[in-house]
């Protein structure tokens, strides 16, 4: 990639983000509506808290610290993969041609343009949730586990993003996919917010092995907490993460340029 394509890039990252600045009530609207929405999940988690100990063996800050992971994740991919979920519209109204007709990578393309700078508030809530988190548990942060921290968010990260990504390429078969973008996107999010221990058997390998959204901080939460092992398919899981995340991210991508080469315009 040149430096010349980079900057393009960086240019209409900042144009999205300008569009979003425009209309100053919608932006701030939704700021609070966002604030609303977790603020109501994290009342949720801390009202069962309130009536019991623990949830599936897991204390208020270990919960709080699995929420945290999950926020940080979002914070990167709602920031710069908003763009998928707005993908199915794009081919639906034929304006993903003009992507195609540019000297740069389409989904590059469709990321930048649509980068939602609203999605850092993820960041911030993430980051408040973790110092909460921090004084509730007893993590020894040593060196190799702070990079441990980075690399496992990056990997959630990727989980997400490559979930986001093959979910929008079955736009290119499918111009109908909103129904699959809010199932495995939106509410998939509910699972991640307690420990998928509680869940029955079925739930566990659906959330391991189909759709591995246990890496994205179960699995990784155990590293960081020393969590009993036990409620694990297999101990080496909580290692996982980075790697699953990678598979899928560029598995995903595989599966965006088979569907682009594939890709007939609507005609509208």
């Amino acid at each position: 990639m040149s430096i010349s394509s980079i900057k393009t890039y960086f240019k209409l990252a900042l144009s999205s983000i300008q569009s979003h600045m425009e209309y100053k009530a919608s932006f701030w609207i939704y700021l609070v509506t966002l604030l609303v929405y977790y603020s109501a999940q994290a009342g949720t988690i801390f009202i069962l808290l309130s009536r019991f100990s623990s949830i599936g063996g897991w204390s208020r800050g270990e919960i709080a610290f699995l929420y945290s992971l999950l926020i940080f994740a979002q914070g990167i991919v709602a920031s710069v993969f908003s763009g998928m979920v707005e993908f199915g519209s794009l081919v639906r109204d034929g304006s993903y041609d003009r992507y195609l007709l540019r000297p740069l990578s389409p989904i590059g393309q469709v990321l930048m343009n649509h980068f939602d700078i609203t999605g850092l508030l993820h960041l911030v809530l993430g980051i408040l949730t973790f110092l909460v988190a921090n004084q509730f548990t007893n993590i020894e942060w040593t060196f190799w586990k702070v990079c441990m921290l980075f690399l496992s968010v990056f990997g959630s990260a990727m989980i997400l993003a490559g979930i986001r990504i093959a979910i929008a390429s079955i736009a290119f078969y499918a111009v109908q996919n909103y129904s699959l973008v809010h199932l495995f996107i939106f509410s998939s999010r509910e699972f991640m917010m307690y420990p998928m221990n509680i869940y029955n058997v079925s739930i566990r390998i659906l959330l391991t092995f189909l759709l591995p959204l246990g890496f994205v901080n179960f699995y990784p939460a155990h590293y960081f907490l020393a969590k009993n092992s036990e409620s694990l398919f297999h101990p080496f899981f909580i290692y996982l993460n980075f790697p699953v995340g990678f598979l899928l991210f560029f598995g995903s991508l595989f599966v965006w340029k088979k569907g682009q080469r594939r890709y007939e315009s609507t005609g509208t």
